[in-house]
């Protein structure tokens, strides 16, 4: 079993990680609108960035990794 201070540090990084993504997400949604205000034509850079905020949403909030991790990786 992992330490309580461990523990506690894999909660505070994975809470900084959410809130970085979060953040990405934010940033990349404003230029997505931005773009698609501008120059509504321009829809392979707003598929780029629709398909990057899919992969972080996928990998950082649906925590998909965890469907391939072994038991002892999974729990968290």
């Amino acid at each position: 079993m992992d330490n309580p201070t461990d523990m506690e540090a894999k909660k505070k990084e994975a809470y900084r990680l959410g809130v970085v993504v979060l953040i990405l997400l934010a940033v990349l949604t404003a230029g997505e609108y931005m773009i698609g205000a501008v120059a509504w034509a321009w829809w392979a850079p707003l598929l780029a960035i629709a398909l990057l905020k899919a992969f972080f949403i996928v990998r950082d909030y649906m925590h998909i990794g965890r469907l391939f991790a072994g038991d002892e990786e999974g729990q968290e």
